[in-house]
């Protein structure tokens, strides 16, 4: 009996059944990059069209030295068609560029206005020679600005992808179809995704990874499974293939990754290298696209190609992107609302309609309330929320993300099917419908709303 014990006992190391709290090394990365399975999330992808051009060159250049060991979950490529036509992201570099000229042009108007008050409060006459120092002043200032904004537009001119509202012009799609061609999982059977999502549901409930977040934000199941669903085709194409595998994702919430010091590199969660190595035999590593691109420009003499400068600037999208942003509350809501009931009233009326409707508005709805011809196209529906946001923002009021708050729900294909709003403003925006539509001459009439209060 001592003996088999001593010989179990010498068989064993420090890291048996405890692989998840190991650092991986520059060896592992190697291996990964030259013999390893490299899976890519979506929102690597989608980043594509957030990165500046010389980004998006690296990046390509990238995936193309890796070519051969990437492989796309199914799941990932339907995530990837579902968003990819949103103005959010085909629009990403122009927003940006108006947000920026915006937040220029209040800020010369809120100097102008100081100007004038305080001239004002000291008494001083049209005619006094400061005042023309002033005037001198300002209108250097109002060339500046301008100055300023053509270098942001030329700069979001560059950076936009060219013909990206057309799949055939589009380069990023070009560039995607020829790196992932034979690349790409199977789809799921009806009855195994169904499964899946009924047990992601059920894992999120006692916070198993990954996903659970997904879930906690209110996002319809189907949605909110999306991580998990991720993580199962990607484990079986592992054990398929019996070799460990690297999953590169933006995604930085702690379903995936868990907490480390400060300066110290992101390491996957302990129970998802456990689950892994329970199902397939194999040990996960995980990074973010920065990193990727930091191992591959070093690993396949890229320095000449990839500039160093682009895995900096991901870095930078890594934390703006991941981070998110305030979460909206009541006063921010109802100043939205307010906002948007003076500028854009069929986008209020879908939020508080989507309100009303446990968080969902249908395309019908839509036009309903528009009073929209059919052959009317919703792409650009979203924008006027977030313009509002942003002025908001500009007056400074907190708000929350003002892409989050209107979201295009796409079941199949890129036709938008309807609109979500977060589940967790639902209640909030609830009661502030009701007293709109209370006090107001709105028509009321989303989804047979009146039948059912």
């Amino acid at each position: 009996m001592s003996g088999d014990n001593s010989d179990a006992t010498t068989s064993r190391g420090l890291f048996d059944g405890y692989e998840g709290y190991r650092t991986p090394t520059a060896a592992d990365y190697e291996r990964l990059m030259r013999s390893g399975l490299i899976v890519l999330d979506t929102n690597v992808l989608l980043d594509l069209y957030r990165m500046n051009h010389r980004v998006r060159a690296d990046m390509l250049t990238v995936l193309d030295s890796l070519q051969d060991r990437l492989w796309i979950p199914h799941q990932v490529v339907e995530e990837f068609w579902r968003n990819q036509q949103q103005d959010g992201l085909l629009g990403h570099h122009e927003d940006r560029a108006s947000q920026a000229k915006q937040t220029l042009a209040k800020a010369r108007e809120n100097i102008r206005q100081a100007i004038n008050r305080w001239a004002k409060e000291v008494h001083l006459s049209d005619d006094a020679p400061i005042r023309r120092k002033l005037e001198e002043g300002s209108v250097g200032l109002g060339s500046a600005i301008e100055v300023l904004s053509g270098l942001i537009d030329e700069q979001a001119s560059s950076d936009e992808v060219p013909g990206s509202a057309d799949t055939n012009r589009d380069p990023v799609i070009q560039g995607l179809e020829s790196l992932l061609q034979g690349r790409i999982g199977a789809p799921m059977s009806d009855a195994d995704r169904h499964a899946a999502i009924a047990t992601a549901k059920s894992r999120a409930a006692i916070k198993q990874p990954p996903g659970f977040r997904d879930f906690e934000e209110g996002k319809p199941d189907p949605a909110a499974a999306g991580d998990y669903l991720v993580w199962v085709q990607l484990m079986e194409e592992a054990k398929r293939r019996g070799i460990d595998a690297l999953f590169v994702t933006r995604d930085l919430k702690e379903d995936w990754w868990r907490s480390s010091m400060k300066g110290m590199p992101r390491q996957p969660r302990v129970e998802l290298v456990h689950e892994m190595r329970a199902i397939t035999g194999h040990q996960l590593f995980m990074m973010e696209p920065s990193n990727l691109m930091k191992q591959a420009r070093s690993l396949f003499d890229l320095e000449s190609r990839v500039d160093q400068q682009s895995v900096t600037a991901l870095e930078q999208l890594e934390t703006t992107e991941s981070a998110g942003g305030e979460r909206w509350d009541e006063a921010s809501l109802e100043a939205l609302i307010d906002l948007l009931l003076e500028t854009a009233v069929v986008q209020a009326q879908t939020i508080l309609d989507a309100a009303l409707n446990d968080g969902f508005v249908s395309r019908e709805t839509v036009y309903d309330l528009g009073g929209y011809d059919a052959s009317r196209m919703l792409r650009g529906f979203t924008r006027p929320v977030k313009t509002a946001a942003r002025r908001l923002q500009d007056d400074g009021v907190s708000t929350g993300d003002p892409s989050e708050l209107l979201k295009a729900v796409y079941d199949n294909g890129v036709v938008a099917t309807g609109f979500r709003i977060p589940q967790y403003t639902v209640p909030i925006l609830k009661l502030l419908a009701e007293r709109v539509y209370r006090e107001s001459d709105l028509d009321r009439d989303a989804d047979g709303v009146d039948s059912e209060e």
